[in-house]
């Protein structure tokens, strides 16, 4: 990331009154990758770009173009609600603006993902200038999740028509996104991507329900704090991945 926009990230967090610290809590990031950015030293991610643009009460373009002064933007935007009591003059405003022409702003993530607004349109492409395509595990997760929701769906109904379960059988719906989840911890070797909890909350219903042994099976709860600790020292030092929301970590 140029050392413009960086510039222009720190000036409007301090312009809408926030620290470091409250910015990152607000992202849910840490306030070492806060730091970063106005370092420029790394980029936000597009999902953080489209947060602090709604933060901030902007769009993706005002927040990233600096070719206009923060007080034109100001201007600019105090005109435009002012304007909002016709709907019909914003549509005709929006259509004439589309058509006026940019310099094309990249920001390029630490993943290599370049995000990238030109002539009033958001594009993602690869550092080589190719739309981004989703990889092979990106498609067998999305095929494993049809299949996994497709056997749950089946199994709901069989059970619940054929052994008269409906009050037990609904289990199967907190069940699967943590069978789905699996996949992905498997694909992205990141074990803190398995969603234990709600595993956890399958088996605590099905337990009480069915065999009414509430007590003493709610310490299973219990487990999901180590698990959670062990899983993510084995994502540190076993599979070398960085921490979730920690991307200033590069152990």
């Amino acid at each position: 990331m140029n050392i413009e926009i960086a510039n222009r990230l720190q000036k409007l967090r301090k312009e809408n009154g926030y620290s470091q610290e409250e910015l990152a809590d607000k992202l849910g990031i840490s306030r070492q990758a806060v730091s970063k950015w106005e370092r420029a030293e790394s980029s936000p991610d597009t999902d953080n770009l489209i947060i602090l643009a709604r933060l901030y009460n902007m769009s993706l373009d005002e927040l990233l173009y600096d070719s206009e002064s923060d007080e034109e933007i100001r201007t600019r935007t105090m005109d435009k609600e002012a304007n909002n009591a016709s709907s019909e003059e914003i549509k005709e405003e929006s259509s004439n603006t589309n058509n006026t022409s940019k310099e094309g702003i990249v920001v390029t993530d630490d993943e290599g993902q370049t995000f990238k607004i030109e002539d009033g349109h958001i594009k993602f492409t690869k550092a080589d200038g190719t739309p981004v395509e989703r990889t092979k595990s990106q498609i067998a997760l999305t095929i494993i999740d049809a299949v996994i929701f497709a056997l749950t769906l089946t199994g709901y109904f069989v059970w619940s028509f054929c052994f008269d379960a409906w009050e037990i059988s609904w289990v199967l719906w907190p069940l699967m996104p943590a069978v789905m989840s699996i996949f992905e911890a498997i694909i992205k070797k990141r074990l803190t991507k398995f969603v234990y909890p709600l595993l956890i909350v399958a088996v605590y219903c099905f337990i009480g329900m069915k065999f009414n042994l509430w007590h003493p099976f709610w310490f299973l709860f219990i487990t999901i704090p180590p698990y959670y600790i062990i899983a993510d020292m084995i994502d540190k030092y076993v599979f070398k991945t960085k921490p979730l929301n920690d991307d200033e970590d590069d152990d």
